[in-house]
């Protein structure tokens, strides 16, 4: 999940300078609407996988709120595990074969995504709702539309070049029993 985590709403910095370095993970979102998910879940969740603080930090003119986890093993963990330091979408970052390969991983995976860049609306006036998902790397998107057709989970074709919808009560019934939601603010909504 954590990686998913990452790939949504996380950058890996490694700048090595002379003798020293800023080796950092950090995760940034919403300080209105993400922040008891971020708190509560994903803060504990690196300080468990990486047995290490992990700082908060919130915008003083923003509706920011970062965590940030420094240590040069994290970053080179995360480096070896296919994570590329910098920007994410020009280095077209993509759900790793190791996590692909393997059912549970690629479902946490998804639910890491689905908890950043993921939205939960409820239709107007009608009696349902409709998983949103965006992004703007093109392979991470794609590669999430096939992931989810592989679980049998029907979800629209990918709409402005970066949103992918699941609308159909019967496929959000299996999203939610395959891949679910993490993120306090879309389990309130459903």
């Amino acid at each position: 999940e954590f990686y998913g985590i990452m790939l949504g709403d996380g950058n890996l910095t490694k700048i090595k300078r002379y003798k020293i370095g800023v080796y950092q993970i950090r995760i940034v979102g919403d300080s209105r609407n993400d922040k008891e998910y971020l708190i509560n879940y994903v803060k504990p969740l690196i300080e468990k996988l990486f047995c290490t603080k992990v700082n908060v930090y919130k915008a003083k003119e923003e509706n920011t709120l970062k965590l940030i986890a420094t240590g040069k093993k994290i970053t080179e963990f995360l480096e070896s595990k296919g994570f590329k330091p910098g920007d994410k979408i020009k280095n077209q970052l993509d759900i790793p074969i190791w996590v692909k390969e393997n059912k549970e991983f690629l479902k946490a995976c998804l639910r890491g995504l689905y908890d950043t860049d993921g939205s939960v609306y409820k239709l107007t006036n009608q009696n349902s709702y409709q998983f949103s998902f965006r992004n703007y790397n093109q392979n991470l998107i794609t590669h999430d539309r096939n992931s989810l057709l592989n679980m049998n989970i029907g979800v629209s074709k990918i709409s402005k070049g970066n949103e992918l919808t699941i609308t159909k009560k019967e496929e959000l019934r299996k999203f939610l029993k395959e891949v679910g939601f993490s993120n306090i603010k879309h389990l309130n909504k459903v």
